[in-house]
């Protein structure tokens, strides 16, 4: 499961194919997940494969995070957090290449590769991070990555010190500039994680 971002990454190529397996029980096995729990389906299609760039060019640029769980097994939060970003006028993009924060190798004591995770989303968003762009995040996992481990793993980064400030949970940005939204949404259900 430390390697859930590679697996997801081959199981986006053949998603039912993935599905089928990943029910089985020597898959959970291999997987060190329980025989019993239900695991939940990959996407048909990725966010990442789903994002529509440049939809709003016109106002502030922001940079979603697309974490791994939303990216493969629900694209659909990703996009109403992009369709909620730019109703508020600004304009969203995603890291050129598909990252991952390396949350899930911490659990299993990945510490090296996790480091290297973060060396290379340091790389990969270098000019995000030069420029004060902020990273709007939905996942409280990633967004502890960029808040507390990455300094434990890259102490002597400026650019790490950077990071951790412009990252943002979705809530907490919209929640800092309400005045972009003028009228919010009532009715509907949501699905929520606390942080």
């Amino acid at each position: 499961m430390g390697l859930i971002d590679g697996w997801a990454k081959a199981a986006s190529l053949a998603p039912s194919l993935a599905n089928a397996l990943a029910r089985t029980s020597a898959a959970k096995w291999a997987a060190g997940i329980d025989h019993r729990a239900n695991v939940p389906p990959f996407a048909k299609q990725t966010f990442r494969a789903r994002f529509r760039s440049g939809q709003s060019r016109s106002g502030e640029r922001v940079l979603l995070w697309p974490d791994t769980f939303n990216n493969h097994f629900r694209p659909e939060t990703l996009l109403a957090a992009t369709e909620l970003l730019e109703l508020g006028g600004f304009e969203v993009a995603i890291p050129e290449k598909q990252l991952c924060c390396g949350r899930p190798l911490y659990d299993w004591g990945f510490l090296d590769r996790a480091k290297r995770y973060l060396e290379r989303i340091l790389h990969a968003l270098g000019k995000d991070i030069a420029a004060g762009t902020p990273i709007v995040v939905l996942e409280p996992a990633c967004a502890s990555v960029f808040k507390d481990e990455l300094l434990n793993l890259l102490p002597e980064r400026d650019d790490a010190r950077r990071l951790l400030k412009q990252v943002l949970f979705i809530s907490d940005f919209v929640a800092a500039r309400l005045d972009r939204f003028p009228e919010l949404w009532t009715g509907g259900s949501a699905l929520v994680q606390p942080q």
